[in-house]
């Protein structure tokens, strides 16, 4: 369906388009190629775009209401072990440990930062 509309959409813009410049230059059979991109874009683009459009919102409310049904986990942050196994990007121990350098007291002086510490 999707590539349906998409096809009539581009043809009938094209047609129409078409048919605008065969106005202005004076082509043989612009009113045809005008006729046909509106009834292209009025009679098959824009129904399957509105019968699309009611589809997809549809959908989209069938899963907001299969989950409103559910209730809602708290967001809570254990303090128990870390459900990560191995190491990650943070705790590797091959990482070496410096985070350049840190500022003490909000000064922009270089001479108050320190390299090498956490």
């Amino acid at each position: 369906m999707r590539s349906t509309i998409y096809i009539s959409g581009i043809l009938g813009g094209l047609l129409i388009m078409i048919g605008l410049i065969g106005a202005i230059t004076d082509f043989n059979n612009n009113a045809l190629f005008l006729i046909t991109g509106l009834a292209l874009t009025l009679l098959i683009f824009i129904p399957l775009l509105v019968i699309d459009k009611y589809k997809h919102n549809k959908k989209i409310k069938s899963i907001i209401k299969s989950y409103a049904d559910k209730p809602s986990k708290p967001n809570s942050i254990s303090s128990g072990k870390s459900e990560t196994k191995g190491w990650s990007m943070n705790n590797s121990p091959y990482r070496k440990r410096k985070s350049g350098l840190n500022w003490s007291g909000g000064s922009v002086h270089g001479a108050n930062a320190s390299r090498g510490t956490r």
